[in-house]
């Protein structure tokens, strides 16, 4: 159909960035990545006193079933001493800087300054900063989990002695997490959740969990009829009565057949750990140099694993 002769239409005025239209960007921005950092927000929150975060634990002789004879001379029991263990802090920060022209401007957005923006960005990076050094593989596994060098990092839960189960085979299957529970369960640890990375847990969903998997676990359906409101909370309930919330984390590394790079899935007990704050999360504005403004975001803590065997990893799964 032919375009009406001398018709005056928005390609004459101009659709793009030298209309003379009012421009349609709405107020509202989305951050591109992901802010949910499990681990940061439901591990306890605790005040470190110095740069070298210190506790003890102990241990109870192992039992015994023999009785003692009627008049036995008093005999003293061999003890062992607690066991200092030990975490370094890390700084996690983000420094800002931002022209004050440009703070003047008039950005698109719920922020009308550039730089409170940038500024409230900083807070979510270093705390994903410090969710992907919980589950770091790069800690070296010791005792006592410390690990300092000229730039301090903390060690993460591969730096402690905590309890590691190789996969019988390359995938995800509930023998592995039955075995690694029940050895837990042995040590007197309460476990109450199962940490995935994000392919590990669409493995697990597929070959352990769904309709159509060969083993399965025991699922816990909530009917309409029960007339209760359920948040989509998956959990797990092994043989021993353990009963784990099923979590995913994006910033846990996927694992390799090496048992040592301390990367697979983790099963814990959240009341064991607790991010300790040397340095609460902070702004610090630093001085005029310029026309410009410039700030740094900063935390300094570490990580506590008050009962390291409360921590436990599968490893050597590769067909993810």
């Amino acid at each position: 159909m032919p375009v009406p002769a001398n018709l005056f239409s928005t390609f004459d005025v101009g659709p793009f960035s030298a209309s003379a239209h009012h421009e349609d960007l709405i107020d509202v921005q989305v951050i591109l990545g992901s802010t949910q950092t499990p681990a940061f927000a439901s591990f306890r929150k605790d005040r470190a006193r110095d740069v070298i975060h210190s506790w003890t634990v102990d241990a109870l002789a192992a039992t015994a079933t023999a009785g003692t004879p009627e008049g036995q001379t008093f005999s003293a029991q061999s003890l062992t001493p607690p066991v200092r263990l030990t975490n370094g802090t890390q700084i996690f920060d983000w420094g800002v800087r931002v022209s004050d022209r440009e703070r003047d401007a008039n950005p698109a957005g719920p922020f009308r300054d550039m730089y409170e923006k940038q500024i409230m960005m900083a807070f979510k990076v270093v705390t994903r900063n410090c969710e992907a050094r919980i589950f770091s593989t790069g800690s070296t596994a010791s005792a006592s989990g410390a690990e300092l060098t000229a730039a301090p990092v903390m060690a993460s839960i591969a730096g402690f002695g905590l309890t590691v189960s190789g996969a019988s085979a390359s995938g995800i299957f509930t023998a592995d997490i039955i075995r690694l529970s029940q050895t837990m369960f042995d040590n007197g640890i309460e476990p109450d959740s199962i940490w995935f990375a994000t392919p590990h847990k669409v493995h697990f969903f597929n070959a352990v969990v769904s309709t159509t998997a060969t083993v399965q676990v025991n699922l816990r359906n909530i009917a309409a009829t029960d007339n209760r409101f359920q948040a989509n909370i998956e959990v797990m309930e092994t043989p021993l009565g353990q009963l784990y919330a099923i979590i995913t984390d994006r910033f846990i590394p996927t694992s390799s057949a090496s048992a040592t790079t301390r990367a697979g899935y983790h099963i814990m007990d959240r009341s064991m750990a607790a991010l300790a704050f040397y340095r609460p999360p902070q702004h610090k504005p630093m001085g005029k140099a310029g026309d410009y403004t410039e700030g740094l975001v900063l935390m300094e803590l570490t990580l506590r694993l008050d009962h390291p065997s409360a921590f436990g990893m599968v490893t050597g799964i590769t067909a993810i």
